[in-house]
């Protein structure tokens, strides 16, 4: 404000201040004063705020930062009922996902997505700077059409300062003590006090730059915002922090993470220097990395015991995480040098060398190599081989009842789990399952437990999928890929997403799918330990080509995904008959979708056959299936398969009565897409029968299905005339439902007014609304969830 010579004068100011205010609302009407930062206001800035509430000259909206401490008077607004005090929580983490989107213009993937919202702390303002120094940086970029960072923060300056002006100016003693905080993470308060004094660790908990918290073993001390610590180890000269290393190493919380964590106590000493650490310290904090995914924390630690003088044990560790960090023929050479002098030292190299061979260098013999008398282990091993390879009936008898010790069991249970499930004997999948999550608990640290693990995700969720139990199997996939989101990041972030992705397809949401499978394809074109690339492209492509985005589908079937596993082949046979499908190439597709179910057929998977027949009967080849589905659905467990051959029986009698009932069926099963085919294809047979009015009530209700499942492309949708929205269609429908303005909408995609009308009203039509209003929850519902549609044809 104009406040001239009497910036010093309270009286004067005010003044100045009325006389400016009552001149604006002479000219403009109603004033609104917004101050930023009203912690940082001088006495005589907070005063005027003051009067200017009391007298009500103008509205007034003010921020104070959470943790800072205002001046009295302004505080006093709303202690004395003033003012409304509004409480702004850090954002969530589905906040921060779908601000990301709407910012890169596309997906972004699950682990990037937490680890901004954690270095966030749910900080809009920390986000933002966040983004733009990956950007700037080159750590967050797109790959594979979904956005991710790669590597450690690199703080811009701008951030750096933006840092410093929220923790004001520390003392040396408070910056001394941040900085350990930074360097070492969360202490004892005991050890940090020790290392300071309580005076400055209770200033710094003043300022809010330090949080106390309650842990098991006594009261931990860290820096209250993670970005903090990346700010100030940034500016840490090497020497400063070699010195902090070294002053960690002998207090108590170093002592005890040797026992309880020693990956991080390992790290540290390894820092500071190396040749004071016991190589089996290393060996044994090397495992631990591997058995928590910190495959490339595993790498430096193996290699460091190997430095000084480590064994076999060493030499495992190392070839497992350079395994799962995509480097198979490093991973093969690692495991050459290795000289096993004991019989768990051979059976720990045995086990990653054939894991390696198999997934990594693609040599099928191994499936077949003799395991070795009384292996458990090597056996089970051999059978997750069998299992991929496309044997399941010879996995299952080698892999035994796994009945056995932890480990032996756990491998066991990871090749039955899916075994079982491909055979269709879902409800012993299930329970195998759940017996290898234990077998894993009790044998964490073991050598490839991560590769158990994400046979275990792989399997359970292909149980509950083929079982017909689709909501289970979305809900479940979720908790696999959350609890995965916990652990370090890795090539187990890509398969959790493909699980959930798997599930989402199965359940008939293509346009759902797509994101999670494009993460999870991503995820694997590095990195793939377990051999899922070609089923993630395979069912990529089917989720573009049902979701009616057939120039996607081809291109992802046109790259090669060579590979040992051979299990997953009639996927990619189903990927080409719903791609050729949308194309209107009925003969082809039909021709495809039978092949998927002689590969299933010829492997010994009567479950994934099944699967693959349905497909032949959704795309309307009814004849040649029907008896072979009514055969199945005596061997495979579950109600799916039998609904499946009901819907081919209604189907080859024309008969849109029972069409209607299997319709109801797969939508109490969750199946959508399965739902709408059945119901589109009863309208059919009620035309045909002369019901025209139970003809139109089935088509509607095939709409309306379709329209819940995001919007589905197949067939028997079109002929009935169904049409889901395009992908221009939604993406104006969205900003329409955002509040744009059409004039701002044409502007923004580079469109015609008229044509950004033309596409609102086909959306209205097809969603079946009238009004821009409902726009919101008619996206929602067909979103399924909420799921964001991007800014971009992505």
């Amino acid at each position: 404000m104009p406040v001239g010579g009497a910036s010093s004068d309270p009286t004067a100011a005010w003044q100045a201040l009325a006389a400016a205010l009552d001149a604006r609302r002479e000219q403009h009407g109603r004033v609104v004063v917004g101050i930023d930062d009203a912690h940082l206001l001088d006495d005589l800035s907070a005063t005027l705020v003051h009067k200017l509430v009391l007298t009500r000259k103008a509205s007034v909206v003010l921020t104070i930062r959470g943790g800072a401490r205002p001046p009295d008077v302004v505080a006093a607004l709303w202690k004395d009922g003033l003012a409304t005090r509004v409480e702004l929580p850090p954002w969530s983490r589905g906040q921060v996902d779908r601000l990301l989107t709407a910012v890169v213009h596309g997906p972004v993937d699950s682990r990037t997505t937490e680890f901004l919202w954690r270095t966030s702390h749910g900080s809009v303002a920390h986000l933002r700077e966040l983004v733009a120094a990956g950007s700037g940086t080159g750590r967050l970029r797109e790959v594979g059409g979904v956005w991710r960072w790669d590597g450690d923060v690199e703080p811009t300056q701008r951030l750096l300062d933006l840092l410093q002006a929220e923790t004001g100016e520390l003392g040396p003693d408070e910056r001394a003590a941040a900085e350990l905080l930074a360097v070492g993470g969360p202490l004892d308060l005991t050890d940090l006090v020790e290392l300071t004094s309580s005076e400055v660790v209770a200033s710094l908990e003043r300022r809010g730059t330090v949080t106390v918290e309650r842990t098991p073993h006594g009261r931990t001390a860290r820096l209250t915002e993670p970005l903090q610590a990346i700010g100030l180890r940034a500016q840490l000269p090497h020497a400063t922090a070699r010195h902090f290393r070294l002053r960690l190493t002998a207090t108590a919380s170093a002592r005890r993470w040797i026992e309880e964590d020693p990956v991080r106590a390992a790290e540290l000493l390894l820092q500071v220097d190396g040749s004071t650490v016991a190589p089996d310290v290393l060996v044994r904090a090397a495992r631990r990395a591997g058995a928590s995914a910190d495959h490339r924390t595993a790498e430096r630690l193996a290699r460091a015991a190997l430095a000084r003088g480590a064994g076999t044990a060493a030499s495992v560790a190392l070839a497992e995480a350079l395994r799962w960090q995509g480097r198979p023929a490093e991973a093969e050479r690692a495991a050459r040098e290795a000289e096993p002098g004991t019989t768990t030292e051979l059976e720990q190299l045995t086990v990653t060398r054939t894991l390696n061979r198999f997934y990594g260098l693609s040599s099928v013999e191994e499936a077949d190599a003799a395991p070795g008398s009384g292996n458990d282990v090597v056996s089970a091993v051999r059978a997750l081989l069998l299992f991929s390879a496309g044997r399941p009936r010879e996995a299952l008898d080698l892999a035994g009842d796994g009945r056995s010790e932890p480990g032996s069991r756990l491998w066991a249970c990871a090749a039955r789990t899916g075994a079982l499930a491909v055979l269709g004997r879902s409800e012993e999948a299930l329970a195998t399952a759940e017996q290898g999550w234990t077998a894993l608990d009790e044998s964490a640290a073991t050598v490839e437990s991560s590769t158990a693990r994400a046979a275990l995700t792989h399997g359970e969720v292909l149980a509950l999928e083929l079982s017909g139990r689709f909501g289970h199997a979305v809900v479940r996939a979720h908790e696999l890929h959350r609890t995965t989101l916990t652990r370090s990041a890795g090539a187990g972030d890509a398969v959790s997403a493909l699980a959930v992705g798997s599930a989402t397809l199965a359940a008939g949401r293509p346009v759902e799918a797509v994101r999670w499978l494009a993460e999870a394809a991503a995820g694997l074109a590095d990195r793939d330990p377990l051999g899922l690339l070609p089923l993630c492209r395979a069912q990529l492509a089917q989720a573009h080509a049902l979701a009616g985005d057939e120039v996607r589908a081809r291109r992802v079937l046109a790259v090669p995904s060579p590979s040992a596993v051979a299990v997953f082949a009639p996927e990619t046979h189903l990927a080409h008959a719903w791609t050729a499908a949308l194309a209107d190439r009925h003969e082809d597709a039909l021709a495809a979708a039978l092949e998927a179910a002689s590969s299933a057929a010829g492997t010994g998977q009567p479950a994934v056959e099944a699967r693959a027949l349905h497909a032949v009967v959704r795309l309307g080849g009814t004849p040649e299936v029907a008896g072979r589905l009514q055969e199945l659905a005596g061997v495979v467990g579950g109600p799916l398969v039998r609904t499946c051959a009901a819907h081919a029986a209604a189907l080859a009698r024309g008969h849109g009565d029972l069409l209607d009932e299997v319709a109801t069926e797969f939508e109490s099963m969750g199946a959508g897409a399965l739902a709408a085919d059945a119901a589109a294809q009863a309208a059919e047979a009620h035309a045909a029968a002369g019901q025209r009015r139970r003809a139109t009530a089935s088509a509607a209700r095939a709409g309306t299905l379709a329209r819940a499942a995001g919007g589905v492309h197949s067939p028997a949708l079109r002929r009935v005339g169904v049409r889901p929205l395009t992908a221009r269609e939604r993406q104006v429908a969205a900003l329409a439902a955002e509040g744009l303005s059409n004039l701002c909408i044409a502007r923004e995609l580079q469109l015609s007014v008229r044509t950004v009308e033309t596409h609102l009203a086909h959306a209205y039509t097809k969603l079946g609304i009238s009004t821009r209003a409902a726009l919101t929850a008619a996206l929602m519902t067909a979103a399924r969830g909420g799921v964001p549609y991007p800014r971009s044809g992505s």
